[in-house]
């Protein structure tokens, strides 16, 4: 049975490790560095507003832990950490630099980390692949995988949820894409729809957010 590790049991983390301990074919663990986040869940406590996975929790035997050696010898890493925006308007990468040097202490040949926080196109190459290079002495594209498929939830809503909502998956190997891919597809019911690169993945969910927020700007100065 492979292994799937979740650092950060948020709203995107919290739902996403709950649907793969659902699916019965993964060994999970779900890592957060909060040890109030991580003892409400192992209380059953469900820590988000989400009526599905607090379903889920209840349910379920998740295994949540802030004991960062219990992510060793996963076959993916799956980052969901969030990534506030500045008073400058740049984003805050602090939490994912922190992600990937954690998982890098553990990085082994063979493996994938796979990014879901939103964030702009290239920084899984330019930020996440050196911080995950260095330290564990692999080569990006031989030694591991690295890929994108950013988190399209939105918090509360019982008709688009982890299950179900469409997503949008690149992969560093792109001959890799499709085993990804299938990865997510074995847990999930939504599309997963792949593409050709790890940037244009995460462009998919910048564009997304552009578009709403113009969207919600453009309705707001109709209503005035």
């Amino acid at each position: 049975m492979q292994k799937v590790s979740v650092i950060g049991l948020g709203y995107v983390g919290l739902p996403l490790a709950l649907a793969i301990e659902k699916s019965k074919k993964y060994e999970v663990v779900g890592y957060d560095i909060s040890e109030k986040q991580v003892k409400k869940i192992l209380d059953k406590q469900c820590p988000i507003t989400d009526e599905i996975a607090q379903k889920d929790l209840k349910e379920l035997d998740l295994h949540a832990t802030t004991d960062e050696k219990e992510i060793k010898d996963s076959d993916y890493y799956i980052i969901c950490v969030p990534t506030p925006v500045l008073d400058d308007y740049t984003p805050d990468y602090t939490p994912v630099i922190s992600a990937g040097k954690t998982i890098a202490k553990y990085l082994n040949k063979g493996e994938t980390v796979i990014l879901e926080s939103t964030v702009n196109p290239g920084t899984c190459e330019e930020i996440l692949q050196p911080i995950l290079e260095e330290s564990s002495g692999l080569k990006a594209g031989k030694d591991f995988n690295i890929a994108m498929c950013p988190e399209r939830i939105n918090p509360g809503d019982p008709k688009w949820n982890v299950y179900n909502i469409p997503r949008n998956l690149g992969s560093l190997i792109p001959s890799k894409t499709k085993e990804v891919a299938d990865f997510y597809r074995s847990f999930l019911k939504g599309e997963i729809n792949e593409v050709s690169s790890l940037k244009i993945a995460e462009a998919t969910k910048i564009v997304e957010n552009a578009f709403r927020d113009i969207n919600i700007a453009y309705v707001n100065e109709l209503a005035k």
